[in-house]
């Protein structure tokens, strides 16, 4: 008799990758206000943003 296999998340990746944007991205934001648009903290906040929206798609999960 076999036991089932716990299976893994598959979409846990972009989970973590999504709660990761979210705490960077005011982080960023406030970096960007206070530079007055510096190109580093405008980049960050570009992937922190892409990060969210992945999460927030899940193209891995069910």
């Amino acid at each position: 008799m076999q036991r089932p296999h716990a299976t893994a998340e598959a979409g846990l990746g972009t989970t973590v990758l999504g709660v990761l944007g979210l705490i960077v991205l005011p982080i960023a934001l406030i970096g960007l206000l206070l530079s007055g648009g510096g190109l580093v903290w405008g980049i960050v906040a570009g992937a922190a943003a892409l990060a969210v929206l992945v999460a927030y798609l899940d193209p891995f999960g069910r």
